[in-house]
């Protein structure tokens, strides 16, 4: 992405610092930033607030620009004049931007006194600058929330396929569904969806895509991840990927050191984009605007870093001989052999030392398999002990039963003995116990009647709890015996009831202290494995090995207690194996399904999901296989065609390997003059790696 401008004699250099502003104008907010050029690298010096905008008019935008700019380049000396535009899709008609919207830009750059530099897409500038942060060409769903719509724009290898706009409902789900169905002939959707827009908190909005059926509805080939950007990353973007472009134009070093090399289509150009505007086009001026809109038909990612180098070696040499006086023809030949001499070493150097690293990647095939096999290792006992307390989550009522003294009416003619322990019966059916046998005498006659017989006795509430403190007077029964016959009555009142709950140790805490300490000291085992190991050898992962011997509580269950402790001992006896070992057996299993042409890539992911040990030091394993298949290339050929290539010509090249994706190219050293600036030319100075997805 090439900003374009006619300001090219401008002369930075001379100043120590020259300050420059980002405007980006969105269509509910506007945001700056300051920047600068610092040894080669662009960088943002400041953000200023987020102004919100009620409408997008001309008036609200310019003033909220006004505020943003006053307020980040306060204190600034000099105070930057030039100016970077950051501009929505509406605001962009046929690769060009709006005429209407143009005469907006004119308007502000007057008021408010700034020089135009040229305009990016806020857009395109946030996904070159994603794919400098990453190292690699960005492909995801770019999601724009704003208040009453959202803006879809799909991403794939750094190129935007396509932007879709819809409303925005109540429901963030169905309405991406709906934008996202929009994009035609679409294979395959990218399973990364990237959240921003003028605010941080979007946790609602996500939480609201990660619950989203979305496999069933588009085409994912697996649920999609989602993230969230801060506020200030598209002005950013626009500072950093769109200003660097900008700083070269006005004669600004930008330094580039290591680019990754991306496969490009070979049936159809890339499509052209502009993404940039002259100052005059801004001017108030009555001539014609000429807008010209340039195809960036270069590929996308170049493995040519630019350098800028006043004087080559040979130049530098050549212009010390043009300044020597030549008094004779033998000091001409002594001057023409020492330059030769000097050219040959120089040469000889550049052709042993020069080096590059070059990293392939290509696209797997997957080959997916459960297997059984049978592997041989070595015994490995591993003793560990330990100790873990934790809260206890079990609950009891304590306290004690309320007692007291009452007396017991016989209204029979015949003497009652009640026993100990017979059962009373209290209001709300409260239960009590007499504490011991108690003898009651019969009724006898009066002159009024009769007279009961009593006798004093002491009961004591079968349950705990304040309920059963009783007052003076109350009546009670037995709860074998008609009232008819025998009732009693509290004396002085039932007092000492009382209940509370309190923490004790549960089943559930016991069992989950035995895991947590388990799993701790398993893990100690096998760091201790680790540390002692040697090559590539790993442990069996058993199941019931590990179990704790030896442990001690510190409470039983039931028993009252705030938290619960656990020690003990635990012993780790399984074999352990050679990785190598296993991948080959993996491999030999599989061999018969690996195509003609292909070979295991080192990524494949070989995954235990149960293990068996047998008595003769040998274990039965159960394992899940994803095979990363990758076509058997000839890395001693691919280095001889690469020999002497300029990096830019290397692309057509990789691209014809079969399952190519993209290649990584670092050429050493680094500060070598852009003509010379080619792979070795000698095959054992090329590393080659290919690497697969």
């Amino acid at each position: 992405m090439e900003l374009k401008n006619l300001l090219t004699k401008f002369k930075s250099k001379e100043e120590s610092k020259e300050y420059f502003l980002a405007l980006e104008i969105g269509d509910e907010s506007v945001k700056a930033a300051v920047w600068m050029v610092n040894q080669g690298q662009t960088e943002v010096v400041r953000f200023s607030s987020i102004q919100s905008l009620e409408n997008s008019t001309q008036e609200q935008i310019l003033l909220a620009a006004d505020k943003t700019i006053s307020e980040i380049s306060e204190g600034l000396n000099p105070e930057p004049t030039g100016v970077i535009f950051g501009l929505p899709e509406s605001w962009l008609e046929h690769e060009t931007i709006n005429p209407d919207k143009k005469n907006w830009l004119k308007t502000i750059c007057q008021e408010l006194e700034l020089k135009p530099l040229g305009y990016v897409a806020s857009i395109s500038a946030l996904v070159k600058y994603l794919k400098l942060e990453e190292g690699s060409p960005l492909t995801a769903i770019l999601i724009q929330l704003n208040s009453a719509e959202i803006v879809l724009t799909l991403v794939k290898l750094g190129k935007i396929i396509g932007t879709e706009i819809v409303g925005r409902s109540g429901d963030l789900g169905p309405d991406l569904e709906e934008g996202l169905s929009r994009f035609k002939n679409i294979d395959a959707l990218p399973s990364r969806m990237i959240l921003f827009d003028s605010k941080n908190d979007f946790e609602d909005e996500k939480q609201q895509l990660i619950s989203y059926d979305w496999e069933e509805k588009l085409p994912f080939i697996h649920f999609p991840k989602v993230e969230v950007l801060s506020e200030s990353i598209s002005i950013k973007a626009i500072s950093l990927a769109g200003g660097s472009e900008v700083a070269k134009s006005l004669g600004f070093e930008i330094i580039e050191t290591k680019t990754k090399l991306k496969n490009q289509p070979t049936k159809a150009e890339p499509e052209s984009v502009n993404l940039e505007f002259s100052p005059e086009d801004l001017a108030l001026q009555t001539k014609s605007v000429n807008l010209e809109a340039k195809a960036d038909l270069e590929p996308e990612l170049k493995t040519k870093p630019k350098f800028n180098f006043n004087l080559t070696l040979i130049q530098l040499i050549k212009s010390k001989i043009s300044s020597i006086k030549i008094s004779s023809n033998s000091k001409i030949l002594m001057l023409v052999g020492g330059l030769a001499t000097i050219i040959f070493l120089f040469l000889s150097l550049y052709w042993y030392l020069l080096k590059a690293d070059i990293t392939i990647i290509l696209e797997p095939q997957i080959l997916e398999k459960q297997l059984s096999l049978n592997l041989i290792g070595q015994p490995e006992e591993i003793s560990v002990s330990g100790s873990k307390t934790i809260p206890t989550t079990g609950k009891k009522i304590v306290g004690s039963p309320a007692k007291g003294e009452v007396v017991i009416y016989n209204k029979t003619s015949q003497t009652k003995t009640f026993n100990q322990n017979t059962i009373v019966v209290g209001p709300n059916n409260l239960t009590f116990v007499l504490d011991q046998d108690t003898t009651v005498a019969s009724r006898s006659a009066s002159d009024d009647g009769y007279v009961f017989g009593k006798a004093e006795a002491k009961i004591t509430a079968r349950n705990i709890g304040t309920e059963s403190n009783l007052p003076a007077g109350t009546n009670l029964s037995f709860k074998q015996f008609s009232e008819d016959d025998y009732y009693l009555k509290v004396l002085s009142g039932l007092t000492g009831g009382s209940a509370e709950e309190v923490r004790v140790v549960s089943q559930e805490d016991q069992d989950n202290l035995i895991l947590q300490l388990t799993q701790e000291l398993t893990s100690r085992a096998q760091v201790e494995f680790e540390a002692r190991k040697q090559g590539d050898r790993s442990l069996v992962p058993v199941a019931d090995i590990d179990k704790l011997t030896s442990k001690r509580f510190s409470h039983n269950i039931n028993e009252q207690a705030d938290n619960l402790s656990l020690e003990a001992k635990l012993v780790y006896t399984t074999i352990s194996y050679s990785q190598s070992d296993l991948q080959q057996k993996a491999l030999a299993a599989i061999q018969d399904q690996i195509p003609a042409g292909y070979e295991l890539s080192p990524d494949s992911n070989l995954e235990i999901v149960s293990a068996k040990l047998n008595k003769n030091n040998t274990a039965d394993l159960k394992l899940n296989y994803r095979a990363k298949l990758i076509p058997r290339l000839d890395v001693e050929a691919i280095k001889k065609q690469l020999l002497g290539r300029y990096p830019s010509k290397v692309e057509t090249y990789l691209s014809s390997l079969p399952n190519f994706l993209s290649a990584e190219i670092i050429i050493k050293p680094q500060v070598l003059p852009e003509p010379l600036k080619t792979l070795p030319h000698l095959t054992k100075n090329i590393k080659l790696e290919i690497k697969s997805e």
